[in-house]
């Protein structure tokens, strides 16, 4: 399996799950056609795939960035030498070995057979992401962002989630320390390319901090310097889909006019420090 990241003008190979070498292969004939925004796209919907390690998205995050440069370059690299595959940059690598075979545990076959109730295994080190910030810290936020506020796993500094919109706003709730220094980025991965990106953040209290909105299908928003550690609000939304603020600029509900095309979407999170150094 031929599988490879670009960096530089050059190739470099890593392991990654089975399911994942489909949209490295889009990526890599994205990149010999040097069709840079669908490249993105490509390593947007890479992030979010679940069964791939932080550190690997890590290296996604950086390689889009590099994408991102290439795309406004006058002058693009070159890749004719990497995609010529009569001559190829690539690193081979061994499909995984399969897994040994385990022996038969005849007796606790027979005893499921002796008990009606199934046997069960539970995994205590699951922590499902609903337990991640407790609840008491959101009790004076305001309910047009706790009903719909979907909590970010930030345990590695950063997280990657991606969703669908059409007409209405996706919430996510995230712990921040102060002194943090948090960026956000979102794209359009599938869809309406075209449709239009908007992202709200808001402190604990429902007041707006800042926000950015895009015709294009990205939205950039970086160094925002968190003043207090506390819980805060990111909302993602479709054009036509804003928020209804009293004049304290605090959030009070959402208002949609208008349809909207329905389109997929990654949203990117770093610089905030791991939600276990934040908690007792």
């Amino acid at each position: 399996m031929a599988l490879a990241l670009w960096r530089g003008g050059q190739a470099y190979g890593q392991s990654v799950p089975a399911p994942v070498s489909e949209g490295l292969a889009r990526l890599d004939r994205a990149i010999c056609l040097q069709q840079w925004e669908q490249a993105i796209g490509v390593t947007s919907e890479l992030m979010a795939t679940a069964n791939i390690s932080p550190a690997y998205r890590q290296e996604l995050l950086s390689f889009r960035r590099q994408l991102q440069t290439w795309s406004i370059q006058p002058t693009p690299p070159s890749t004719q030498a990497s995609c010529d595959r009569t001559l190829p940059l690539f690193l081979t690598l061994a499909e995984p070995a399969a897994p040994e075979p385990q022996p038969l545990d005849w007796n606790r076959a027979l005893a499921t057979l002796r008990n009606p109730r199934p046997i069960i295994q539970l995994d205590n080190e699951f922590e499902p992401t609903d337990t991640i910030i407790p609840l008491e810290l959101m009790v004076s936020s305001p309910d047009a962002l706790t009903n719909f506020a979907s909590p970010m796993d930030t345990r590695d500094g950063f997280t990657v989630v991606g969703g669908s919109l059409d007409r209405n706003q996706q919430v996510y709730s995230v712990l921040a320390r102060f002194g943090d220094r948090v960026s956000l980025e979102a794209n359009v991965t599938r869809g309406d390319l075209s449709s239009t990106l908007q992202v709200f953040m808001f402190d604990q209290s429902g007041r707006l901090l800042t926000q950015q909105g895009n015709a294009a299908s990205q939205v950039y928003m970086q160094d925002i310097v968190i003043s207090k550690t506390d819980v805060y609000f990111v909302a993602v939304s479709p054009q036509g889909t804003t928020p209804i603020l009293d004049s304290q600029g605090q959030l009070i509900d959402w208002q949609t006019t208008g349809g909207n095309n329905r389109f997929d979407y990654t949203l990117t999170l770093t610089g905030v420090t791991p939600y276990q150094a934040l908690l007792p």
